[in-house]
């Protein structure tokens, strides 16, 4: 039996302080499916990273009826999950300034037009 003097591990029970990139890019293709009745969905896949101890994390749009895919963000998540590197190369520094980023994103011109030709496919289909 180990005696508890001899544990020199912290308390490891506690909530991290921040959501996880990858948390957030699941949660929010969820989302999407659930806004376009499952006519656009985005796949979120995670693979190591070979440079580095971090995840490549890409964000991916897709049109179920008809194949269609486009790649709408790819970051890199380190191990401590902040900063994040954007395929941009920007960085951000914590949640907040990346749920700031994600929002100004799916906002954008060029993301809502691809969202609504994705839409307008698979309602003729």
């Amino acid at each position: 039996m180990i005696d508890s003097n001899d544990d020199l591990w912290p308390d490891l029970t506690g909530e991290p302080e921040e959501k996880s990139p990858l948390v957030i890019l699941r949660e929010q293709a969820a989302i999407l499916g659930t806004k376009t009745s499952n006519l656009v969905e985005a796949e979120v896949t995670a693979t190591p990273s070979n440079h580095d101890e971090a995840l490549d994390i890409h964000f991916t749009l897709k049109a179920p009826v008809n194949g269609y895919e486009y790649t709408l963000l790819i970051i890199r998540q380190p191990i401590d999950l902040y900063p994040i590197h954007l395929s941009e190369g920007k960085k951000v520094k914590n949640e907040q300034e990346f749920k700031q980023y994600l929002k100004d994103l799916f906002k954008s011109e060029r993301t809502v037009k691809i969202i609504r030709s994705f839409i307008a496919q698979g309602k003729q289909a």
